[in-house]
């Protein structure tokens, strides 16, 4: 067998990326973890006996850490793979800079490419566009998780990249019986990108209940300017369990934010509900318009509350959902995945003959 290196970008936070790395680890349970940093206290949900080596930059406070992303490719490059026969990286920003032998397979899944470069970098940053896109031909091989950033890849590298769609364990999301339905629900980190306010100005301007779950920089600041409006609800990073429950019971998960791939469509489907979602990106891939779901076209205050208005007007139906939800298993992941580079390696031990 193959000895087998991952890549991640960092071990800080978690998400949708983080869960993709989780079936990666069951699919090669002995391969060791490269990654810049390692901030255990923030990753709880790592496994605790995972072999893990990090960078100089996990000497470096974690306030400072993002201000040192000009340094982040030579992190990433004095990594040693020489040991490894395949090396996997599952990237947004830096992963494909790694440096790796001629007989070893490198490939890179990417969740996105580098948000801060593309498409129109600010400042400095326009400086450090075209070697970045030297170091994307690094990479043997790319895999990516949906036609958006299938595009992007293409458009910027100029590379084709082989689509794998991530999934969830479908077996914690089910229907409930008896859903409540009084209050529309959004989930994720709360940062910029995600354009959690418009969905909460949205709710206050239609008086609706509006649950927000999920923590990030942005929380203190949500939170000093709205927790004072009653038909908005704050609460935070919950347990799956948790999760599950207030999904069963929403009128429907609110997406307001451009999403590559985005999980959390297809969880609350797997629990029978719609989503009213942002109508581009990711969103187009996993939610069935007018059978699973209802798109607005601007990401706006005013465009959202227009949607939410028409959607109370539409009829959804659960087996619909749970049936669009059934596309993305992690099961279906990680037998596709592991397929791919079986093949891949196969055809890479050929052309070193």
């Amino acid at each position: 067998m193959p000895k087998v290196a991952i890549f991640y970008d960092w071990l800080n936070q978690w998400g949708g990326a983080e869960r993709v790395l989780l079936d990666l680890l069951k699919i090669y349970p002995q391969a060791p973890i490269f990654t810049l940093i390692h901030n255990p206290p923030a990753t709880p949900w790592f496994p605790q006996n995972k072999k893990i080596e990090t960078s100089f930059l996990n000497h470096c406070h974690p306030k400072i850490f993002p201000f040192l992303s000009p340094i982040f490719d030579i992190a990433a490059e004095q990594f040693n793979f020489s040991p490894f026969d395949i090396v996997i990286s599952t990237t947004s920003t830096i992963g494909h800079c790694l440096l790796t032998n001629p007989s070893t397979l490198f490939v890179c899944y990417y969740h996105n490419i580098n948000r801060r470069l593309y498409p129109k970098p600010k400042h400095l940053l326009k400086l450090y566009q075209p070697i970045d896109k030297i170091y994307s031909h690094r990479p043997d091989y790319i895999f990516c998780n949906c036609q958006n950033v299938q595009k992007r890849i293409k458009k910027h590298f100029h590379r084709s990249a082989q689509i794998i769609y991530p999934g969830i364990n479908l077996g914690l999301f089910r229907p409930s019986l008896h859903p409540q339905k009084n209050y529309y629900l959004i989930v994720g980190r709360l940062v910029p990108h995600k354009k959690t306010e418009i969905a909460i100005q949205a709710c206050i301007k239609l008086k609706k209940q509006l649950y927000v779950v999920g923590s990030g920089r942005l929380e203190n600041y949500l939170k000093n300017k709205y927790s004072s409006f009653k038909n908005i609800k704050f609460l935070g990073q919950i347990s799956d369990s948790l999760l599950i429950q207030y999904y069963q019971n929403c009128q429907a998960l609110i997406c307001p934010q451009l999403e590559d791939f985005g999980f959390t469509p297809i969880e609350a489907q797997a629990c029978g509900k719609p989503v009213i979602a942002y109508g581009q990106g990711g969103n187009l891939e996993t939610i069935i318009s007018g059978k699973t779901g209802i798109f607005f076209p601007q990401p706006t205050v005013n465009s959202l509350s227009q949607t939410i208005k028409k959607f109370e007007t539409l009829r959804f139906s659960p087996h619909d959902c749970v049936t669009s939800a059934d596309r993305f298993s992690n099961e279906a992941f990680m037998l596709n995945f592991r397929q791919a580079i079986d093949k891949l390696w196969q055809q890479h031990q050929n052309t070193l003959l």
